[in-house]
C-alpha cells in the first residue's frame, strides 16, 4: 500500500508536471505554425522568438525537472527510503510557485527572448523569480531524496539492488551539481561582456548538466517500465550499476571546472561539451543496447497496448533516430533541433509511458485505456515527422531558430511542412495524454472520505 503522505507528493508533482506540458505545447503549436510555410503568414518575427522561448523552457525544462520530483517520490517509496515529507512539500510549493511565475512574460507575451542553447531566456522580472524558484524548489527534492538515500546506506545492497534508486540517486547529484554551476557562472561572469553573450555562458554549464538529470530519469523508468510490464530487466545489472556510477565524476567535474575557468572561457573551450557528451555517450549507449536486450529476451507475446511497455520502445526508438541524426551532417541548421528533439523526445516518451503506473498508485486510473494504449504511438509518430522534416530541411540550407523563408527552397520547403504535418500529430498526442493522465488528478481518489 502506498502511503496517504507519498500518494498526495506523487499528485502534487504529476499536476505540476502535467501543467507544464499544456504551457510547453500551446506555445509548441505558435512556434511550429510560425516555421511552417503554408501558414507562417499569420505570425511575426517577435511571437515566432516568444513562442519557441516558451515552449522549450517548459517542454525542456520545467515539465523535465517537475517529473524528476516524482520521480525522486516514487523512487524513495519503491527503494523504502525515509524521505522526508517536509522538505518534499516545501520543494513543491517552491516549484509550483516558480512555474506559475515563469508563465507570465509567456502569456503577456512581455519581456525580451533570448534564445541560448540549452536553457532560453526571458528577461522579464518574473521569468527570472520563477526561474530561481523552480531551481530551488527541485535542489530542495533532490537534496531531500539524496540525503534519504545516503541514509538508507547508498554503496550497499540496499540502495544498488535497484536500478531506479541508483539512476535518481545520480539524477540528484546532477541537479545540485547544475544548480552549483549556475551559482559559480552568475559569481565569476565578467562585467565587461556583451549581456547576451553573458547569458549565454551563465546557463551553458547548468543546462548541460541537468541533460545527466533527464537521461538517469529515462534509464530509471525503463527498468521500472520493463519490469512492470513485461516481467524483465536490463541484463548484467552490476554493468549498469558501473555505468551509472562512472557518470559521477563527469557530474562533478562539470560543475567544479567554474572554480578554474571563468563562465566566457568555458563557453569557447567547449570542455563542458567533452565532459557531458562524453560522458553520457559512453554509458547511454550501452545501456540503450541492454535495455533492447531485455526487451528481445522477455516473454511473448509482448504487451504492445501496454503504455508501460510502448512508451520506453518508442523512447528506445527516438534515443537511436536522435543520437543517428546528431552524427549524421550535423551542423548549426535545423539538423540540430532534429537530433535533440529525438534525444527530448526519448525521455518525455519513457515519462509518459510511466505516468498511468503513477496515477494507479495515486488511486486513479488514466480517463480512457483506449487513449492510453495508442497516444504513445500517436506522439512518437508525430515526434519522427518533426525529426524527419528538419532534418530533410536542414540538409537544404534551413537555419535555426529563424523566421520566414526567404532562405529557402523546394526541398527544404517540403521538409519544413512534413515537419509541420510532425507537429499537429505530436500536439494531438501530447494533448490526449495531458487530458488522459491530467484530468483524473483533479477527481477525488476512489473510496477517499
Amino acid at each position: 500500500m502506498v502511503p496517504a503522505a507519498t500518494r498526495r507528493l506523487l499528485i502534487g508533482w504529476l499536476g505540476l508536471a502535467l501543467a507544464s506540458l499544456v504551457v510547453a505545447g500551446f506555445f509548441a503549436m505558435l512556434a511550429a505554425f510560425a516555421r511552417t510555410p503554408l501558414v507562417h503568414r499569420l505570425f511575426d518575427a517577435a511571437q515566432f522568438q516568444l513562442a519557441l522561448t516558451s515552449h522549450v523552457t517548459f517542454a525542456f525544462t520545467v515539465w523535465f525537472v517537475t517529473f524528476a520530483g516524482a520521480l525522486w517520490v516514487y523512487a524513495a517509496w519503491r527503494a523504502n527510503y525515509p524521505l522526508n515529507a517536509g522538505a518534499s512539500w516545501v520543494g513543491l510549493g517552491l516549484a509550483a510557485t516558480g512555474s506559475a511565475a515563469m508563465a507570465v512574460p509567456a502569456f503577456t507575451a512581455s519581456g525580451q527572448p533570448y534564445l541560448n542553447d540549452y536553457m532560453p531566456i526571458i528577461d522579464h522580472p518574473a521569468f527570472w523569480a520563477g526561474l530561481v524558484l523552480v531551481g530551488t524548489g527541485v535542489s530542495v527534492q533532490a537534496a531531500a531524496y539524496l540525503w534519504a538515500a545516503l541514509r538508507a546506506g547508498l554503496g550497499g545492497a540496499k540502495a544498488t539492488g535497484s536500478t531506479e534508486g541508483l539512476a535518481m540517486g545520480v539524477g540528484a547529484l546532477a541537479a545540485l551539481c547544475a544548480m552549483l554551476a549556475f551559482a559559480l557562472a552568475l559569481a565569476r561572469l565578467d562585467p565587461a561582456v556583451p549581456y547576451g553573450y553573458s547569458l549565454r555562458a551563465l546557463v551553458w554549464g547548468g543546462g548541460h548538466i541537468l541533460q545527466f538529470l533527464h537521461v538517469a530519469g529515462m534509464v530509471s523508468v525503463w527498468a521500472v517500465s520493463l519490469a512492470v510490464a513485461v516481467v524483465t530487466a536490463f541484463p548484467a545489472r552490476r554493468v549498469v550499476r558501473v555505468l551509472l556510477w562512472a557518470l559521477v565524476p563527469c557530474i562533478l567535474a562539470a560543475a567544479l571546472v567554474y572554480l578554474v575557468w571563468r563562465p566566457e572561457e568555458l563557453l569557447q573551450n567547449r570542455l563542458i561539451t567533452l565532459l557531458t557528451f562524453g560522458g553520457l555517450g559512453v554509458a547511454g549507449a550501452p545501456l540503450l543496447f541492454m535495455g533492447l536486450a531485455a526487451v528481445a529476451t522477455a516473454r511473448r507475446p509482448l504487451p504492445w497496448g501496454s503504455p508501460l511497455f510502448s512508451g520506453p520502445v518508442v523512447s528506445f526508438a527516438m534515443f537511436t533516430v536522435g543520437g543517428a541524426m546528431g552524427l549524421i551532417g550535423f551542423t548549426q541548421d535545423t539538423r540540430v533541433p532534429a537530433h535533440y528533439h529525438g534525444m527530448v523526445g526519448a525521455v518525455t516518451l519513457a515519462y509518459m509511458g510511466l505516468t498511468p503506473l503513477l496515477l494507479e498508485l495515486c488511486g486513479r486510473r488514466p480517463a480512457s485505456a483506449r487513449w492510453a494504449r495508442w497516444q504513445p504511438y500517436l506522439y512518437g509518430i508525430g515526434l519522427l515527422g518533426i525529426m524527419v522534416g528538419m532534418h530533410w530541411a536542414g540538409g537544404h540550407g534551413a537555419p535555426r531558430k529563424t523566421f520566414g523563408f526567404s532562405w529557402a527552397n523546394a526541398q527544404a520547403l517540403i521538409g519544413m511542412n512534413l515537419m509541420g504535418v510532425g507537429s499537429v500529430l505530436a500536439i494531438a498526442g501530447g494533448l490526449v495524454f495531458v487530458l488522459n493522465m491530467g484530468l483524473p488528478l483533479l477527481r477525488r481518489r476512489e473510496g477517499a472520505p
